[in-house]
């Protein structure tokens, strides 16, 4: 006779393994799919290039930097103008866990001492939804959001941009973004070398196709 253990790990109502605690642990499953949970999950990055739709324009405040890879920020951008701001776009993935946030950062070269500002809008896209038209804003003084403290030279910075609440969203969720340096306190040019987003992982991927 089979045990209640057994029948209801035939019913995928419990794991067939599960290894650690009750909160915190790895689950196999029954169909072979592995789950984690609490302090089980991990973290990893979701990478974009930057994109400017305007360059090499006098009346931009973006410029494609070809000799160190980076693009070039001035000051006093705005970021409702195609002059000034990067594009980017990311999608949430079948691994992340759901109720979770999406940390955006800017890696950039800061050459002094001083607050840079940017200022981020973005728009979540869900599938099989109707189209979100409204951008949400966000100011960021990079000096509350550095990870780094500056001292001199060149300083590979990394600037925390928001920590973006997509709970609410499935899998292959679309979120836009576009950005501008904004501070206009006459601080030099920074460059720009990469848009990344953390984003916090429970298993490798989604048991279906569109279905977390």
């Amino acid at each position: 006779m089979e045990s209640i253990q057994d029948v209801l790990a035939t019913a995928g109502a419990i794991p067939a393994a599960k290894f650690g605690s009750s909160t915190d642990s790895f689950e196999i499953e029954t169909d072979g799919s592995t789950m984690r949970n609490g302090d089980a999950t991990m973290w990893d990055d979701v990478t974009g290039s930057l994109v400017a739709r305007r360059l090499e324009s006098t009346v931009g405040r973006l410029n494609y930097n070809y000799t160190e890879n980076s693009i070039t920020m001035q000051d006093d951008g705005n970021p409702d103008s195609t002059a000034d701001n990067l594009i980017f776009n990311f999608q949430k993935p079948h691994g992340a866990k759901v109720a979770s946030t999406f940390n955006l950062h800017i890696h950039w070269e800061q050459v002094e001492d001083g607050a840079v500002e940017f200022t981020l809008q973005y728009r979540i896209q869900n599938n099989g939804s109707a189209k979100e038209t409204t951008w949400s804003e966000v100011v960021v003084d990079s000096s509350v959001g550095n990870k780094f403290t500056y001292v001199s030279g060149t300083l590979n910075q990394i600037t925390e941009l928001i920590e973006l609440d997509w709970s609410s969203s499935s899998i292959s969720a679309t979120v836009q973004f576009r950005l501008a340096r904004t501070d206009d306190i006459g601080l030099d040019d920074i460059e720009a070398t990469f848009i990344d987003g953390h984003v916090e992982f429970d298993n490798i991927g989604s048991r279906q196709e569109y279905i977390k």
